[in-house]
């Protein structure tokens, strides 16, 4: 963890926000106990479903994300195409075939995780249509590798200006939530989902100057929760 860093998210500011969610958000428990203990999909039905999670996320929050996947899987399990269910006509043939071939993509992903090799993981996460630059290491951290995602809240928790590089924006989220994660016996991921739920629920003010935290209830809903 470089100094400016250490300053913009100290050890003691995140076991602040960490301890105020397991107390106060109704997601906070699951969320972080999700993180500390994720685990590789064991069945082809598993990855599936973590890549079709990823494809309805990019591009929009988890609680939009949550109401779409309830219905692209009542559309899937009843045989019909996702597009049913989810309008975007390119994204719904790439869920569909996710599902159509998760035994394949399984087989694949074996293969790569056998090897322990986070570049040839997140090569391979990459390589999936509709799983981009941002959210191969979101599907990497969901399978089981302990990277975090580089999306927009933690580079500006990482102090890093708009449009960074790719090249320097995950070394450099990864070094914060590795450096938070030493320091407190955390896994990376759950800094990193730590992090992610406090900026989703809006109790994060980041600028310039710094990062601070401004804890409130109620004021998003739960991320795990459908909207009827």
């Amino acid at each position: 963890m470089t100094p400016a860093e250490t300053v913009r998210v100290s050890r003691a500011l995140y076991i602040e926000i960490r301890d105020w969610l397991l107390a106060n958000d109704p997601d906070g428990p699951e969320n972080y106990e999700w993180a500390q203990t994720i685990v590789p999909p064991e069945t082809a039905e598993h990855l599936g479903s973590d890549i079709i999670w990823i494809i309805l996320c990019a591009g929009r929050s988890a609680q939009a994300a949550r109401t779409l996947e309830k219905r692209v899987f009542a559309a899937l399990r009843a045989g019909q195409p996702a597009v049913t269910a989810f309008g975007y006509r390119a994204k719904a043939a790439a869920i569909d075939r996710a599902w159509m071939e998760r035994d394949a993509d399984f087989a694949a992903f074996q293969a790569v995780h056998t090897t322990g090799d986070v570049d040839a993981m997140l090569e391979w996460c990459g390589a999936i249509p509709f799983v981009g630059a941002i959210t191969k290491y979101q599907l990497a951290k969901n399978v089981g590798f302990d990277v975090c995602k580089p999306d927009i809240w933690l580079a500006r928790l990482a102090g890093l200006p708009e449009k960074t590089p790719a090249a320097r924006l995950f070394p450099a989220c990864q070094s914060l939530c590795a450096g938070l994660a030493a320091a407190t016996g955390d896994r990376i991921a759950a800094v990193d989902s730590v992090l992610w739920l406090a900026c989703n629920k809006q109790l994060m003010e980041i600028d310039a100057a710094g990062v601070r935290f401004v804890p409130r209830v109620g004021v998003r809903r739960s991320i795990f929760e459908a909207a009827e």
